[in-house]
């Protein structure tokens, strides 16, 4: 069992590049924190909205994480928007639970 952190928020149209810039950043951050599973993000650039999944050990790792990244996160997104980002947590369940992040989505033969 490990936990997730979904975070959202909306840049507006023609914001790729923006978008781009701040996953790198906070990627690269998240890898060094303590509890640190992966990261998937998803992007909608005709939308304008973006959002990340964090994968942590545990949900006490997410939470120190969240404290960590969010404000930082809150303070760039200034520059560009007027929108909050938000966040959740989340228990994930793994139908396989081998310990791989990503092994129920593997096919295997």
């Amino acid at each position: 069992m490990y936990h997730a952190r979904l975070v959202q928020y909306t840049l507006g149209n023609g914001q790729r590049l923006v978008a781009e810039k701040l996953t790198k950043e906070f990627d690269r951050i998240s890898r060094g924190l303590t509890g640190f599973r992966g990261n998937v993000y998803f992007f909608d650039d005709s939308t304008g909205e973006y959002r990340a999944i964090n994968y942590w050990d545990t949900k006490q790792d997410a939470e120190a994480a969240n404290k960590v990244i969010f404000p930082k996160l809150e303070e760039l997104l200034q520059n560009y928007t007027n929108e909050k980002p938000t966040y959740r947590f989340f228990e994930v369940f793994d139908a396989i639970d081998d310990g791989e992040i990503l092994s129920s989505h593997t096919i295997t033969k």
